[in-house]
Formats: structure tokens, sequence, C-alpha cells
């Protein structure tokens, strides 16, 4: 490498000449001139280091991270790497990289719904080694035994301030682990059209994505709302392993006992009040709504509930999110868990998370055909129903007017798009009253100007990170993990690609998620001698023509 007029070529083509000369000011001293170094590495070199294939999003899945990747893979380049680059749609992405797991690294997201604000997902979900398996979210494979005693004490700590502190060491442990870069919490403005729709209500971590969005939002002309997103939908079925636009339509079908609040913390909801917590945290107590049905006017029964948590139990995806549940009784209108150990997220988690499931429809539905069962009117007790799901076209919902809180609009309609660029040219148009995802910064001051269109500002749980498969040489060695984090640009990405809007992150926990983030991990910034510092202390070398070889006695 070592030709700077390539290393930075994608980031000059997508901003203005100002950013541009900022963005060339801030890489003095993060790029050589000449690819040279005065790091030594091992002096007897064996074989040379696989090509990493790193996998990124296409430009019009996401052309912020697009843009990323191939800075990326050029600063790998630069510090002694051979790099393949390749570019997916959102759908196969997922696939490849969370379902088949088949790939070296991956720079993709991680959505920060609600339901993800308690540390659980974050510290055991994704970390965990009990979660590497197909369609885990350890989609790095990453193991520690040492680690694997933080994440399950943190479950156990009912008081918060321990538990804090819990989750504050497996932070750091991460930190210095690196089986992800955490680059940007990539909060911003996402579009609507501010004559078309009131009572917009954004949330951390979504945006105009968030649950009480979707059914607060209000049409003033007509009875719809056109939602546009740039990915189609993949599933319905709530027992699939669903990505989060999958999962921001699931939830307005299927209620659960409670929902994550605007606040963040769990709030009653097909549950009427907070759970009665006995025998030190052991047992948990809920009444159910009387009088409540499923979109096919069956009453919604305790006998229900029970049901569907049997129901998870046996699921080959979700059966970990209640196998902490030793037992369950009902009577009346009420259903008491009794926990076979402490289980500190117990309502969040679990109570906030199992969608109510009709037992009329499901319960012949035998364990092993689960993920792929099809219902073809998706019945749930949600605030909508399901109308026609014209694939690739839209999704059509309707309000269940019979809601407890039913929605602002009789029909929700999500249209999915190539790219967030036509998206954001169909809202000009007419066509669409809202997007869900944040444009580049040209469109968001075209939006700026048309008074008919306004912008929601949110802040972000979830963030851009790249991901390194540990099952795979050399990424089990957490040198080399290490040297790739320092190639990762995260303040160009920030402040130039994404014109501001996010916040660098260095930990899995944001610092929009306050009490559980922890502000004094290891940071990694770009700095490609301390790179090639990492790979030297990790026993790599390099050859006359700059490229990366094992050490010979590695």
């Amino acid at each position: 490498m070592g030709d700077d007029s390539k290393s930075r070529r994608t980031v000059l083509k997508g901003v203005g000449a100002a950013s541009a000369a900022g963005l060339t000011t801030s890489l003095a001293g993060c790029v050589s001139q000449n690819g040279e170094s005065d790091v030594d590495g091992a002096e007897n070199l064996g074989d040379e280091v696989p090509e990493i294939h790193l996998v990124a999003p296409t430009a019009g899945a996401n052309p912020f991270r697009n843009e990323l990747a191939d800075i990326v893979a050029d600063n790998w380049e630069e510090i002694g790497f051979d790099v393949d680059l390749e570019e997916l749609e959102f759908n196969a992405h997922v696939d490849q990289v969370v379902v088949q797991q088949d790939y070296d690294a991956s720079l993709l997201g991680w959505g920060g719904t609600p339901e993800r604000i308690d540390p659980h997902t974050f510290i055991f979900d994704m970390h965990h080694s009990s979660t590497t398996g197909e369609g885990g979210r350890n989609t790095p494979g990453w193991e520690s035994d040492e680690y694997d005693e933080l994440a399950e004490l943190q479950v156990t700590q009912v008081d918060e301030d321990e538990r804090q502190q819990t989750v504050y060491e497996a932070q750091e442990m991460i930190a210095e682990a690196q089986p992800r870069t955490y680059i940007a919490n990539e909060g911003g403005y996402e579009p609507y059209a501010s004559s078309r729709v009131t009572d917009i209500n954004p949330t951390l971590g979504e945006g105009l994505n968030s649950f009480w969005n979707l059914t607060s939002v209000t049409p003033t002309d007509d009875d719809t709302v056109r939602f546009g997103y740039p990915s189609e939908i993949i599933s319905l079925n709530p027992m699939q392993d669903l990505a989060t636009p999958d999962r921001q339509f699931v939830r307005l079908l299927y209620d659960q006992l409670y929902r994550i609040g605007e606040d963040g913390m769990p709030t009653p909801w097909l549950a009427t009040d907070d759970p009665v917590i006995e025998d030190d945290g052991m047992t948990y107590t809920v009444e159910i709504r009387d009088g409540h049905t499923f979109h096919d006017g069956e009453p919604v029964t305790v006998d229900d509930v029970e049901f569907t948590y049997n129901l998870y139990a046996d699921s080959p995806t979700y059966s970990s999110l209640v196998e902490d549940i030793e037992e369950i009784e009902t009577s009346g209108n009420e259903i008491t868990f009794h926990l076979a150990e402490e289980y500190a997220p117990f309502v969040a988690n679990v109570l906030g998370q199992v969608y109510i499931f009709p037992e009329h429809i499901w319960g012949d539905v035998a364990p092993e055909e689960l993920v792929d069962f099809e219902d073809e009117d998706w019945i749930g007790s949600g605030p909508f129903e399901f109308v026609d799901w014209e694939r690739q076209a839209e999704l059509q919902l309707s309000a269940f007017d019979d809601h407890f809180e039913a929605p602002n609009a009789d029909n929700l309609i999500r249209v999915p798009g190539a790219d967030t660029a036509q998206l954001v040219n169909d809202l000009e148009a007419g066509q669409l009253d809202m997007v869900g995802a944040v444009p580049q910064p040209t469109a968001v001051n075209r939006v700026r100007d048309d008074d008919d269109l306004d912008l929601s500002e949110f802040e972000a749980i979830g963030y851009a990170m790249i991901e390194y498969n540990t099952r795979r040489e050399p990424f089990g060695d957490r040198h080399v993990r290490r040297a790739l984090s320092y190639g990762v640009p995260k303040e160009e990405y920030v402040e130039f690609i994404r014109d501001g809007m996010g916040t660098v992150t260095h930990s899995t926990i944001s610092e929009h998620n306050e009490f559980w983030h922890n502000p004094d991990v290891e940071e990694f910034y770009e700095d490609l001698d301390a790179a090639r510092q990492e790979l030297a202390d990790g026993g790599y070398g390099w050859d006359d023509d700059g490229q990366l070889h094992y050490g010979e006695d590695q």
C-alpha cells in the first residue's frame, strides 16, 4: 500500500470540501506517508498471515458503513494484511454472518431497541461462551472462563449498585480482548412529513422505529401512515431469530406482559400492575387484564400466557429466555413464576420480551416446526393486526380498535426501499410519511429546507461494530484483534462520514445508557503505529514488501 491518494479515497468522495480539508488535517500522524514504520517485528518469519475476508454493507444498504469499510480495508492493508472486501445487502449479510457465521470479519450494526437497555443482552447474550452456536448472539465465538463468571454473576445481583460494578468489570474485559471493535452509537436524524403526520414520538435507541412512535403517530389528511425502511421484512414469526427491523413490527402484532417504556423501564402492558415479587426474588406473580381478545375475537386468558411460556421452553431459538423458570402456577387471572435461581433482569428480559401466543392457533405446532410455522393471518393481540404482506413491496397492518391502547393511525404500511436515498426521494414526493433510517448529510440538509418535512433527532444505544470470527486464524489471537481495532477511524466515521451524527464508542454499552455504561474502558482510536506494535508484541513480523507473517516460533 502506501498510496495516500487511495487510502482515503472513499471518504473524500462523500464529504464537502470543508469537511475534506478537516479530514486531511485530522489524519496527520495516523497514516504513514510511505508505508514504513519504526516498529520491529519478528526477525525470523514463518507463513504469511491469511487474507482477511471482510463482509460489509452495500452503499444501498448503508452508505455510511459502506464508506467506512473501504477505509478500514485500506488501513488493514497498510499494516500488512491482504483484505478481500465483500459487499452484501442487509438480509444476505445477516444470514452469512449471524446465522451461518461464515466470515472472517464483518462490519454490521447491532440494534439498540428498548428491550436491550438492561445490560444483560450486551453482557451475557452477546459475550457469554454458551451463546456461540449457530444463531447465537456471540457471533465472534469468543470464549473466556473468567468473563463467563462475571456475566453469570450480574444475573444474580438484585442490588443495582453491586450489579453495576460487575457490569463495569465485564466491559473492561471485553475492551481488553476486542472480540468486536465498537465504533459508534449511530444516533442522528430521521425524516418525516410534518405536513402529513403529527404526534411524532421518537425514543432512545430507535427514533422513528420505536413502538411508541408507530402507535402514536397520527395522519392529518387520511387514515394511513406509510413508513419507509431500507430493507425488507424477513419474517413475522416471533419464534424465528428476528433481525431488529422484523422485531420492530412483530411487536406491533403481539403483546407482552410488560413493555419497555419510553424511559427504558418495564411498564405494565397485558399485566395490570407491577409484579408481586416474593421469596427473595425467586417468585413473581402477575395479574393479566380481563376482557382482552386476540385479533380473531378469541379471549386472551391466563391459560394462553401459561401456554406461551411453556412454548418458549420448547423453542430452539428462545428457550434460553425462560430457562430460569422452574415452575408456573395459575389461579384466576394470576400467573406465578417460580425461578430456579435469582435472575435480576427477569421483568425486563423475560416478562418484557416474551410475546403472548394464542393457544388455539399454536397449540398443535411441534417444537421442531416452531421456527418454520406460517400463520397466514399472524394472529396476536397487539395494537395492530395483520392485513396483507406483499414481499418486496409492502406490509399492511390495521389498527386493532378493541385494543386497550389502540394506535392513532387506522392503517400502517411498511414499504421496503432499495436504499435510504430513494426513500427520502419518495418522502419528498409524498409517497411516504416517515423514513426509519438516517439519510446522508446532503439529504438531511434538503429535508431541513423543505417546509413540508422535518427531522426527528434521537440518541442510540446500538452501534456500528466490526466483529472478528475467533474460531478462525488469526482472529483467535487478541493481538490481531487489537491491532485491527487500531485500524478503525472512529472519529472520522462520526465527524466526517456521518457529518457529526452519533458518538464514538469503545464499549458494548452506550454512554446514553448512563447507569450501566463504564466510561473508563480501554480506548481504541485510529493509530496504525500502535497497530503495528500490537502485532510485533504478538510475535508477528513483516517481509520486505510490508506483508505480515507469523513469527517462525508461533
